[in-house]
């Protein structure tokens, strides 16, 4: 019995446990994709100035079908989560009853033969007809035990069952919030297939201009293909410079080494000389020391600052501190992401792969654009269909930030984290920035490094 109870309060605490790890995680992220949702709607609402289609629209209808879809996709795991609890605490409460019930039946059991010992021998004989002050002793601890032990796991049975009564009562409203979730999600679905819809009809019509869209493309991917260029050489030249200040400060140091054996080999020539023109003046060999003359006044040592760290020495601290931020960098701007990293086909034309060094981050129109985290600004470019471009360094590890309308900071300033670098530019009617990270020459999927809003 008592094996039975213990494993049984380990079995509710690992379901309760479990249950409110998913719910809590549920919760995070159902409230975490409608702030994405929000995100989208009021960056729309604050953009869409124009009434004809384009390609920054279907971009961002996509982005918002990913969201309604992502949110349909959590309403039913919240519609499971809430049948599975409460089927958990069912299954839990009528393991108990059975325990009850057995703790009950075995009072009733107690009671009984105790009524029918009772007029044998009463708990007072029971103790009193012991044959030694230790048994005595023994048997008053035994029937305080057995009373307590008794006492306690019903206390602790009783207790448990009004906490899961508790508990199925509030989940008694399990079935009044699947309710609201079929409609919510019913109505999801309705706005789903709306955008869809829009998403369709702005496809069919860009599609009409295939040709304008290619044209487009090719412009794009010629501004991406001289950012690529522009920043490779800004790094290589970074680079460069790195390795020059370090091979000059190793020359420096043999050059120090150099002059530190010659003068040590210019003082033990002059020891020798010293030594031949004493045994010269006393006409034999000088075995023992001359007398000292009196030593020249110590040269006055120059007192110098430390030596400034080297590129390589600050290039590997921000190295290990940017590398140490994976998942936590803060937004460059407050908005959505219009458009991911990597290869992926075009948002309207057929067989079309687009490639995307970054991603595409849609703002507010004039929306401040900041530093990611702190580093140095490592070059600043005017690039057609980019508008400025602003890299900063991090160590080895560069983040890049693209269609600027003005810019706040010059080349080799020092900003820190969440330092403003600039302002959105439009591209397609709409404020828009490309933001890249790279690692030396190979770029990396920002969405990897920044961290939640």
């Amino acid at each position: 019995m008592r094996l039975t109870f213990i494993l049984l309060l380990i079995a509710v605490s690992s379901v309760f446990g479990q249950t409110q790890k998913s719910r809590a995680a549920l919760e995070a992220e159902k409230k975490e994709n409608l702030e994405r949702i929000e995100q989208v709607k009021k960056i729309l609402g604050q953009t869409q100035k124009e009434k004809r289609s384009s390609l920054s629209q279907a971009q961002a209808l996509q982005r918002q079908i990913e969201n309604q879809e992502k949110k349909i996709s959590l309403a039913q795991q919240d519609f499971d989560l809430i049948q599975r609890e409460m089927a958990e605490n069912l299954a839990t409460q009528d393991t108990l009853r059975v325990e009850l019930a057995t703790l009950q039946k075995e009072y009733t059991e107690i009671i009984v033969r105790e009524g029918k010992n009772s007029r044998k021998l009463t708990k007072l004989g029971f103790l009193f007809s012991s044959t030694s002050v230790t048994e005595l002793f023994m048997r008053y601890k035994y029937l305080k035990q057995y009373a307590e032990n008794r006492k306690g796991k019903f206390e602790k049975m009783k207790n448990l069952t009004e906490a899961l009564k508790k508990r199925q009562a509030e989940l008694a409203q399990g079935k009044v919030r699947q309710a609201n979730v079929i409609k919510q999600v019913s109505e999801d679905k309705k706005g789903l297939d709306d955008m869809k819809g829009k998403q369709d009809q702005i496809v069919k019509e860009l599609t009409s201009k295939e040709g304008q869209l290619k044209t487009e493309l090719k412009k794009q991917q010629d501004a991406l293909r001289q950012l690529n260029s522009v920043i490779s050489v800004a790094i290589a030249r970074e680079r460069a410079a790195r390795k020059a200040e370090e091979e000059a400060k190793a020359r420096e140091a043999a050059r120090k080494k150099a002059e530190e054996r010659a003068r040590l080999e210019a003082e033990r020539k002059e020891a020798a000389r010293l030594k031949a023109e004493a045994e010269k003046s006393s006409g034999k060999t000088v075995t023992e020391a001359p007398a000292p003359k009196p030593e020249p006044a110590p040269r006055k040592e120059e007192v110098r600052e430390p030596a400034a760290p080297t590129r390589t020495e600050v290039a590997t601290v921000a190295t290990g501190k940017f590398s140490a931020a994976r998942n936590k960098l803060s937004w460059p701007a407050n908005g959505f992401i219009s458009s991911k990293f990597g290869v992926r086909d075009h948002a309207v034309l057929k067989g079309i792969k687009v490639d995307n060094h970054g991603v595409d981050i849609r703002t507010a129109p004039g929306a401040e654009v900041r530093s990611v985290f702190e580093g140095v600004v490592l070059d600043i470019s005017a690039i057609p269909g980019l508008n400025y471009v602003v890299a900063v360094q991090h160590g080895d590890y560069y983040t890049v930030y693209a269609n600027l309308a003005t810019v706040a900071v010059r080349v080799n300033q020092k900003v820190t984290g969440r330092e403003i670098i600039g302002t959105v530019a439009e591209k397609d009617g709409v404020p828009e920035i490309n933001f890249q990270v790279w690692h030396n020459f190979t770029k990396l999927n920002p969405e990897l490094w920044l961290g939640s809003k």
